[in-house]
């Protein structure tokens, strides 16, 4: 091997190694984004979590205070969960709830609005 060989080999090295280089920061910031993304996403089930949990406690006040008079007050917290699920997450109970729908209906979500 003479030494342009040598020389041409080793340049084209060093690209690929630049060209990974640039490759892995990019694969590195988008890692960052996502995880930046779900932490807040988690963080966002939580709450909603939380929220559904004290909407529903009050929801069983307000019934059993209501009960004895057969009115059934609107619930405001049933425009939020509608709102929700307008914007596409599952309102229903369990492993689903604030989670994407992805368009498609959900008939425990539905039943959720219904009530």
């Amino acid at each position: 091997m003479n030494r342009n060989e040598l020389f041409e080999r080793l340049t084209r090295l060093e690209r690929n190694v630049n060209q990974l280089t640039e490759d892995m920061i990019e694969l590195k910031d988008l890692a960052v984004e996502l995880v930046e993304d779900n932490v807040a996403l988690q963080v966002e089930n939580e709450n909603l979590k939380r929220l559904m949990d004290k909407t529903e406690q009050a929801t069983d006040n307000n019934q059993e205070r209501n009960h004895s008079k057969n009115i059934k007050m609107p619930s405001p917290s049933k425009d939020n969960l509608a709102m929700l699920y307008r914007e596409g997450f599952h309102i229903c109970k369990g492993e689903l709830f604030g989670k994407h729908r992805y368009g498609e209906d959900c008939l425990l979500c539905l039943n959720v609005l219904s009530d």
